[in-house]
């Protein structure tokens, strides 16, 4: 093989130089092209982070509710495993809000910051949350057990951490951390990004503002509205006041017009006729205008037990010479219905009354019947009686017994007055009363069911209701939800509503017709979810639920709405503890 030339080991050597140029050359251009793929690929993501903020802003009427929601989105772009929020308390210092989420396979990390949080308190400038609160500026933190100012770093005993203030106006209003097991390197990118997602996040806080503003206009318009309503009922209080004593004048001017009817009926002789017809027409003309021309007492109808309402009247007359006998309605001993009570005690004071000055040394039988639209009572006296000639027609035995026919007819009913076979005279005054049913539930259990399907939700709310005070047991779904109220009473269940296979709705709707369960079938079943627009209370409503917590919530929410369900004094909502997402 023959040696190349001195000319063509030149030219072999510009040749190889001009390759290494150019093989070079399309290294750079792949390398600037991916860099740009890259970097048009992170803008993509960040234009998508920002825009879930700015609808989790929009959609949201609840600022602490829009900052858990946006902690979770940006957990999740930034890769970490714990986020949560902190709230300024009132001397400045930034406390848990109780509103936390996690990686699902991050449980016991979860666990140990929410530990080594859960009681402390960063006054700025101490702990990341308060440096960051002191300086109004993202940090990171990419090495915590190098960390300096990390007061929790005797938990978290590793791992990295950033965090940024939420700012309106020159206030910070909440501080939102991000906590990882190892340590990363700061993203100077996501770093540039925090300011503007505060904002975004701080209008939320500029909204519900001016929605408590109006909310108290609002509120104002009412109190003045109220107060106009409360003049109004004071005059139509007056007005009654006036007919009842007008009603009362005109009805004694009927008994003493009957008194001289009586008088002059006696003589048998017939030279007054024509004053007793006359009397009689003075008479009718004054029953009319005592009837206040057919009006209705509108008065609050409150529950009441009618054997009880009885007695509470007949009571009065216990020492009295006359005994009174009184035969109960036979209804269930719970049994309640709607009276207009004032008026009722009234009738039936004024009928036994009555009796029991014409019953003479006989006795006094009174009795109650219930109806499904009216409730009736019967007094009778066993002695001489108070009947005459067409006094079926009015209740005409006395000033007394006209006005209770009077408030009878104002109630929806009626008065009549008969004599009786035996002797002596049957009153009986009806009265509409709507039936009430049974008395409103009552709790037979402290015990409290939590039903999710979400671990995480399970933990914290679970550790709320410890904190609480109240004894809990924990389910994943409906149907176990539905085994554990039939073995074991409950006082009240917590159900998810978004759930797999059955959701809480259908769970409600199946356990309301359940007749052999431990748990009560009208036992007080709460709604947990995220969605809180009419429709969906108007759907749990009509499964059955009696009341919905919106989530994320915390200690003190469950608290009340433990309380208002269970009615224990001892729940103590000062206590804090992580809230559920």
């Amino acid at each position: 093989m023959t040696e190349p030339s001195g000319i063509d080991r030149d030219e072999l050597s510009r040749l190889e130089r001009r390759a290494a140029r150019e093989w070079t050359a399309r290294l750079e251009v792949e390398l600037i092209a991916e860099n740009q793929l890259r970097r048009s690929h992170e803008r993509s993501r960040e234009v998508e982070l920002l825009a879930a903020i700015a609808v989790i802003v929009n959609d949201s009427s609840d600022a602490l509710a829009a900052l858990g929601a946006a902690a979770r989105v940006l957990r999740r772009h930034c890769d970490f495993a714990v986020s949560h929020v902190l709230v300024p308390d009132d001397d400045g210092a930034f406390v848990t809000s109780d509103i936390w989420d996690a990686d699902p396979t991050q449980l016991d990390f979860l666990d140990r910051v929410v530990s080594a949080t859960v009681d402390e308190r960063f006054l700025p400038p101490r702990g990341l949350p308060g440096e960051v609160a002191a300086s109004h500026l993202a940090l990171w933190l990419p090495n915590l057990s190098m960390a300096a100012n990390y007061p929790r770093n005797a938990v978290i005993t590793g791992g990295a951490s950033w965090a940024f203030p939420v700012i309106t106006g020159i206030d910070v209003v909440a501080v939102l951390e991000f906590v990882h097991p190892t340590p990363r390197a700061a993203d100077e990118r996501m770093l540039q990004l925090a300011p503007s997602i505060a904002t975004q996040l701080g209008r939320a806080f500029e909204w519900q503002r001016m929605r408590h503003k109006q909310d108290a206009d609002r509120t104002r318009l009412e109190d003045l509205l109220a107060q106009r309503d409360e003049d109004i009922k004071g005059l139509k209080r007056e007005t009654r006041a006036a007919d009842e004593t007008r009603a009362a004048y005109l009805a004694f001017l009927v008994h003493e017009a009957e008194s001289s009817i009586r008088l002059l009926t006696a003589r048998d002789d017939g030279s007054d006729r024509g004053v007793v017809e006359s009397l009689q027409a003075v008479v009718t003309r004054l029953v009319a205008a005592a009837d206040g021309s057919g009006k209705r007492i509108l008065g609050e109808r409150l529950l009441c037990a009618p054997d009880e309402v009885v007695a509470s009247v007949v009571a009065r007359y216990a020492d009295g010479p006359v005994p009174i006998d009184v035969v109960a309605s036979g209804a269930a001993q719970d049994f309640v219905t709607m009276l207009h009570r004032p008026s009722v005690e009234r009738i039936i004071d004024e009928l036994v009354s009555n009796a029991l000055s014409h019953a003479g040394g006989a006795r006094v039988e009174v009795r109650a019947t219930v109806g499904a639209q009216d409730l009736t009572i019967d007094v009778r006296d066993l002695g001489v009686g108070y009947t005459w000639d067409g006094n079926g027609i009015r209740a005409s035995g006395g000033g007394g017994l006209a006005q209770a026919a009077r408030l009878a007819a104002a109630l929806g009913g009626s008065l009549t007055i008969t004599a009786q076979p035996g002797g002596g005279t049957l009153a009986r005054a009806r009265v509409a009363a709507r039936s009430g049913g049974p008395a409103a539930w009552t709790v037979r259990s402290q015990r409290v069911l939590l039903v999710d399907d979400n671990e995480i939700n399970r933990r914290l709310a679970a550790a709320m209701l410890d904190r609480i005070g109240l004894a809990t047991d924990v389910v994943s779904g409906a149907a176990p939800a539905l085994e554990a109220m039939r073995t074991t009473p409950y006082g009240l269940v917590y159900m998810d509503v978004q759930m797999p296979d059955m959701d809480g709705r259908a769970a409600t709707r199946t356990w309301r017709t359940v007749t052999d369960g431990a748990t009560s079938v009208d036992v007080p079943i709460v709604a947990l979810t995220a969605h809180v627009g009419q429709t969906e209370r108007d759907l749990c409503r009509e499964a059955g639920m009696v009341d919905y917590l919106s989530k994320p919530f915390g200690i003190d929410a469950l608290a009340q709405m433990s309380r208002k369900w269970l009615d224990r004094d001892q729940i103590d909502s000062d206590q804090t503890a992580p809230a559920a997402r």
